[in-house]
């Protein structure tokens, strides 16, 4: 049930009209803190089956997915609206948003989701401490709000906005603070500005989580804690280059006896009924500090099927064949050496559900969260997201291989990947300087994949060029490059936000492809 209502407009804060007081008359108003913490859950959490869009989009524009390689007679590919959809976000054309607005199902206004998120976040932020309750039920909602909106600007500014490390002054996103309905239409603010407030906001979070018992700084369930919010701000501080305090964040998370590595050699063995090892799992999986996002918002792009009619010819010799349109990429597979355990584990085999044939070429570009007995991505109340235990360690090597600190880099690097090879791998030794930050973003892309990391971190090391190909049925039909620097690596912003709000200036655009 929502407690508050809060009545959002599309585009939300674009003109005096898309946000309502919450004082209005025609609102009920919670009159404690145990029904503003429960409104939070409705109005500020991304819950599994929701279907607001999360970071779907992150995966679609990576070097880690491919279109298939498998060929055969495609129905319907070359005509379908939701094909050409998909084809404008693979190729990075200046008008997807457009394009999937107008072509196809996937169209989903990204900037709207998070500030819906946002301005739940600040509702109960503006309310909290005009109702009753305990001074601990006020700060668990107070921390939680923080540490929420600390996340949705981080997200928002790494999509619209350049990467802080190549210019903070750049235009970011607006900063909207309260839930009070504005007069004017919000401009945006500076990339800086936004990662202040990001600061400013997971400092609150963090010191209000401290001041609480400690059964309520970490519980298994899907609300924010305090390790979550010490890994988000040590993942902030990296983007940063910060690496001191970027360090000191994630070894504050890995110092915390709530978590563990879960050893890839330990794992239960693969049945027909439990494929795969579900990662993403406050209840199984020892290494998760917070889940959010639904599967199905989660595969809106990277599940989409193609149908193979009847041929001889095709791999399998089989009626029914149908696969998907993305894969991993060979760049990414064959970066997995023999002994890493962690591409049969983390990635999906692909396999045709009508006869279990596994397919000659397929992994498909997830895998790290529920899969059925079917081999296919579980599409009811699970999670697709979470924030990860090795993520800090990662995070850790990172800033002090950056900081000159190559040992705990090392050892770092060393322990996360013990937990994910074979036995007697051999450890990396002897690297400094830009061959072990180097290792260690290999190992990053590894560990990381299809986790919503990969698009945010080409970002930051300098926004490389790289090329991908559009086919059809496995045919090749035209080749894309994202240029070094590419303008199209910040997302436009979607044009019926921009008529919403008139001082909303447009990032620059890369050109048509």
């Amino acid at each position: 049930m929502k407690y508050l209502l809060l009545v959002i407009v599309v585009g939300l804060f674009f003109s005096c009209s898309d946000f309502l007081e919450p004082k209005s008359q025609s609102e009920y108003i919670p009159q404690d803190a145990v029904s503003l913490n429960e409104m939070l859950l409705g109005e500020a959490y991304p819950q599994a089956g929701d279907p607001a869009a999360m970071l779907d989009i992150l995966s679609m524009l990576d070097d880690d997915i491919c279109c298939t390689d498998t060929t055969g007679g495609s129905v319907g590919l070359n005509d379908d609206r939701n094909y050409i959809a998909l084809k404008a976000v693979f190729s990075w054309q200046p008008d997807f948003w457009k394009t999937m607005q107008e072509n196809s199902n996937y169209y989903k206004n990204y900037w709207e989701t998070f500030y819906q998120f946002i301005l739940g976040a600040n509702a109960a932020l503006d309310y909290i401490d005009d109702v009753s309750g305990t001074v601990e039920e006020k700060n668990l909602v107070k921390a939680q709000a923080y540490a929420l909106r600390a996340f949705y600007y981080f997200q928002l500014v790494n999509l619209f906005g350049e990467p802080y490390n190549y210019n903070k002054d750049a235009l970011g996103v607006p900063l909207k603070l309260t839930s009070a309905m504005e007069n004017k239409e919000i401009p945006r603010n500076m990339v800086k500005e936004v990662y202040d407030q990001i600061l400013k906001d997971l400092t609150e979070a963090e010191n209000i989580y401290e001041s609480l018992p400690e059964n309520m700084q970490f519980r298994r369930d899907y609300r924010t804690n305090l390790p979550m919010v010490q890994l988000l701000r040590s993942r902030v501080l990296l983007y940063m280059e910060d690496w001191k305090n970027a360090a000191i964040y994630a070894q504050k998370v890995i110092n915390n006896e709530n978590f563990s590595l879960i050893d890839l050699k330990s794992l239960p063995a693969k049945t027909e009924k439990q494929p795969y090892y579900n990662f993403i799992s406050m209840e199984s999986s020892s290494e998760c500090i917070w889940v959010f996002g639904s599967i199905n918002s989660y595969l809106n792009f990277l599940d989409a099927s193609l149908n193979v009619l009847e041929d001889p010819s095709n791999p399998l010799g089989d009626s029914k064949y149908t696969y998907k349109q993305f894969n991993a990429s060979p760049e990414l597979l064959t970066a997995y050496v023999e002994e890493d355990l962690r591409k049969e584990n983390y990635i999906l085999k692909g396999r045709n559900k009508e006869n279990s044939i596994i397919y000659p070429d397929g992994y498909y570009p997830y895998g790290k969260f529920a899969i059925s007995s079917e081999y296919a991505a579980v599409s009811g109340n699970d999670f697709a997201y979470a924030f990860r235990l090795s993520e800090a360690y990662l995070n850790l090597a990172e800033a002090a291989a950056n900081d000159n600190d190559p040992k705990t880099a090392l050892d770092a690097l060393n322990t996360l990947r013990s937990y994910r090879f074979e036995e007697g791998v051999e450890e990396i030794s002897g690297l400094t300087g830009t061959a072990l930050v180097e290792r260690i973003r290999l190992e990053r892309r590894l560990e990381l994949c299809y986790e919503g990391h990969r698009w945010f971190d080409l970002r930051r090391y300098g926004m490389p060029s790289f090329s991908r190909t559009w086919k059809v049925g496995g045919v090749a039909v035209q080749t894309y490059q994202l240029l070094e620097k590419d303008p199209a690596y910040t997302l436009p912003i979607p044009q019926e936000v921009l008529d919403r709000n008139r001082n909303l200036i447009q990032n620059k655009l890369a050109n048509p492809r």
